[in-house]
C-alpha cells in the first residue's frame, strides 16, 4: 500500500482528475469510501492480532499469579453496594435477594441463616478491602464490619471474606461455593485452581495484619461486655448447635467421613498439616481468619468467611466438615504468647480444621489444655475458641 501511493502515481491521479472534473465527485466519494473501509479492516486485523498476541503472553497460571501488594480500591462502590446489600438481607433473613446477591446457596445454608439472623440486629462499619484476581471481573475481598446483636450494648468487630465475581451481564455476585459454610460442609465442589488463589491471599502479610487488628478488636469487646460474651459463647452456640443435629448436615458430615475418608488419606493430610504447622511461610496460613469475626462463633455473619486453603482436598473437606464438639471445662484464664509463627485450629489435632495463622509475639487469652494443645479465644473458633500446639505459646510470667 505504501509503494503504490508514490510521488508518481499521485501526479497521475491528480491530472486524471483535473481533465475528468465533473465524473470525479460521485467517483471520488466512493474511492474515498473504500479506502477508509481498507484501512478500518486492515487496522482491526492488526489490533487483533495484537491483542491475541498479548493475552498469550500475560497468560498466567495459577501457581505463577500473585496478587497485587496493596488493597486496591478498584469497582469499590459496586462492591461496597453489593456488600451493603448482602448484609442487610443477611440481618433480615430476607432469603430470596440473598439467593440473587450470592449464588449457589443451598437449603441448608438458608435454614443456618434463619436461626442465626434472628439474634442480629444490624451489620454496621462494613469496610472492604478488595485484591483483583487472577480473571478479569474477579475479587477477593476482606470485610471488616460490627455486628450489633439483639440486647447487646457492644458491638463485635468482624473479619469476613467473599469471593466475587462478574456476571454475564456485567454485575456483580458473591461466588457463595466459597463461603464458609461451604467450605465447612462441601454442600458443592470446591474449584482446587481458586481454593489455590484464596490461600495464597490468605497467607499475605497484608491480610494477617488486618486480621491481627480484628482479633485484638473482637478480643477487647468480648472481654469488656458480659452480655456480649453470653450471646456468642452460650446463647448463638446453643441455637447452632441444635441447629445442627436437627438439619441434614449431620448426617452429610457422617456419609462424607464414611465413603471418603481412608488411612492413606488422614495420614498424609496428618503429614501435611504437621510441617504447615512448623514452617512460617506456609500458603495456606491466614487462612480463614477473614472469616471470622464474630461469628465465629456464630457462624459468621456472612457465612463467608473462612478460607481453607486445603479444601478440595478430600481429608480435608471430611474434617471441616466435624459437628461442633463441647468445649472441656476451662481452669482460670491465663496469658499466652505465640513464640513463633503458628497455625490455629478448630480441635486438637492436626486433622482439625486451619482457622488462620498468628505471627510471633502475639498475645492470647488461653483456657487450658487438651492433650498436646491449649485452648485460646479466637474469633474464627467454634464458640469463640480454637487451639494451637502448647509447644507454640509461652505462658506470660512463667
Amino acid at each position: 500500500m505504501k509503494d503504490f501511493f508514490n510521488k508518481e502515481t499521485l501526479d497521475n491521479i491528480k491530472q486524471f482528475c483535473a481533465e475528468n472534473k465533473k465524473y470525479v465527485g460521485v467517483a471520488g466519494v466512493l474511492v474515498g469510501l473504500i479506502l477508509i473501509l481498507i484501512v478500518v479492516v486492515a487496522g482491526g486485523n492488526n489490533g487483533r492480532q495484537s491483542n491475541t498476541e498479548a493475552g498469550s503472553q500475560t497468560e498466567i497460571s495459577v501457581k505463577d499469579f500473585e496478587f497485587e501488594k496493596d488493597y486496591t480500591n478498584d469497582a469499590k462502590d459496586d462492591i461496597s453496594t453489593l456488600l451493603a446489600d448482602y448484609y442487610k438481607a443477611y440481618v433480615g433473613d430476607d432469603l430470596d435477594t440473598l439467593g440473587k446477591l450470592a449464588t449457589p446457596m443451598s437449603d441448608n445454608e438458608k435454614s443456618y441463616i434463619g436461626v442465626v439472623s434472628q439474634y442480629y440486629e444490624s451489620v454496621n462499619d462494613i469496610t472492604p478491602y478488595t485484591k483483583n484476581g487472577l480473571k478479569k471481573g474477579t475479587y477477593f475481598v476482606s470485610v471488616k464490619n460490627s455486628i450489633k446483636f439483639t440486647g447487646v450494648d457492644t458491638q463485635a468487630p468482624t473479619l469476613d471474606f467473599f469471593y466475587i465475581e462478574t456476571g454475564k451481564d456485567g454485575k456483580l455476585f458473591i461466588n457463595n461455593v466459597y463461603s464458609n459454610f461451604n467450605r465447612t460442609y462441601c454442600e458443592n465442589e470446591l474449584d482446587d485452581d481458586i481454593m489455590e488463589l484464596i490461600s495464597k491471599y490468605t497467607a499475605s502479610s497484608e491480610f494477617a495484619d488486618i486480621h491481627e487488628e480484628v482479633q485484638k478488636a473482637y478480643e477487647q469487646a468480648v472481654g469488656s461486655d458480659a452480655n456480649l460474651k453470653t450471646m456468642l459463647e452460650t446463647t448463638l452456640t446453643g441455637a447452632i448447635k441444635q441447629w445442627y443435629t436437627s438439619s441434614g448436615i449431620a448426617n452429610l458430615k457422617k456419609s462424607d467421613a464414611d465413603t471418603q475418608t481412608t488411612e492413606a488419606d488422614t495420614q498424609q493430610a496428618d503429614d501435611a498439616a504437621q510441617n504447615s504447622d512448623q514452617q512460617t511461610t506456609d500458603a495456606n496460613a491466614g487462612q480463614t481468619t477473614d472469616q471470622q469475626t464474630t461469628d465465629a462463633n456464630a457462624g459468621q455473619t456472612t457465612d463467608q468467611q473462612t478460607t481453607d486453603p486445603n479444601a478440595g482436598q478430600t481429608t480435608d473437606a471430611n474434617t471441616a466438615n466435624q459437628q461442633p464438639a463441647e468445649q472441656p471445662q476451662a481452669p482460670a484464664e491465663y496469658q499466652v504468647v505465640t513464640k513463633d509463627v503458628v497455625k490455629v485450629r478448630d480441635g486438637a489435632g492436626t486433622d482439625a480444621k486451619e482457622l488462620g495463622l498468628l505471627k510471633e509475639q502475639v498475645t492470647l487469652t488461653a483456657y487450658g489444655t487438651e492433650g498436646d494443645w491449649t485452648i485460646v479465644a479466637y474469633s474464627a473458633g467454634t464458640n469463640g475458641r480454637a487451639y494451637i500446639k502448647t509447644e507454640n505459646l509461652q505462658t506470660v510470667g512463667q
